[in-house]
């Protein structure tokens, strides 16, 4: 039996995170022990990327290779376009919306918004939902805005560095390139 891993799988593997409810933690505890039970019979686990492989590894998981989730854009043509634009995602109409906005970093998005208001570069800010047609996306964003707090092997970095996008999990990392 195979057993793959995303980010926030390892995540609750690591630690209970803030804002979450008593029920999902009182599934995490469970989700924990269930993991434990049925290693024995896990010939492999999955993990989408070498940090969550480490971090895997660090709690005795064994048997770990890394398969990365394929990519759904490949490289798209740049089109002209004006002002900055400057992407962002964060998943919506999850039950617990306040430890998705903590996971997906949505107060470093609102920092970096403020400090860069009034500059000269006429920022505009998109916001993408998990719904969005990124063909048609990609090929005006400047630069991604990726400041979450876990993270595997996000499949919009991957595409970003397809499509020569460059990409910053902290703000510091914007103001200082």
């Amino acid at each position: 039996m195979n057993l793959t891993w995303t980010g926030t799988d390892v995540l609750f593997q690591l630690q209970y995170p803030p804002y979450i409810r008593f029920r999902l933690k009182v599934k995490i505890f469970f989700e924990r022990i269930i993991a434990r039970l049925i290693q024995p019979f896990i010939e492999i686990h999955i993990a989408v990327s070498e940090g969550l492989k480490k971090e895997l590894e660090s709690i005795g998981y064994k048997n770990i290779i890394v398969r990365p989730d394929p990519v759904k854009y490949g490289a798209l043509e740049k089109v002209e376009h004006e002002g900055f634009n400057v992407l962002y995602y964060i998943p919506k109409g999850k039950k617990n919306q306040k430890f998705v906005e903590w996971l997906y970093g949505w107060d470093m998005w609102l920092e970096y918004q403020r400090s860069v208001e009034g500059t000269e570069r006429g920022h505009k800010f998109i916001e993408v939902h998990g719904d969005a047609d990124m063909s048609k996306i990609y090929p005006i964003v400047d630069f991604y805005f990726r400041p979450t707090r876990h993270d595997g092997d996000p499949m919009m970095v991957r595409e970003c560095k397809l499509n020569n996008i460059p990409y910053y999990w902290r703000c510091e990392d914007v103001q200082n390139r």
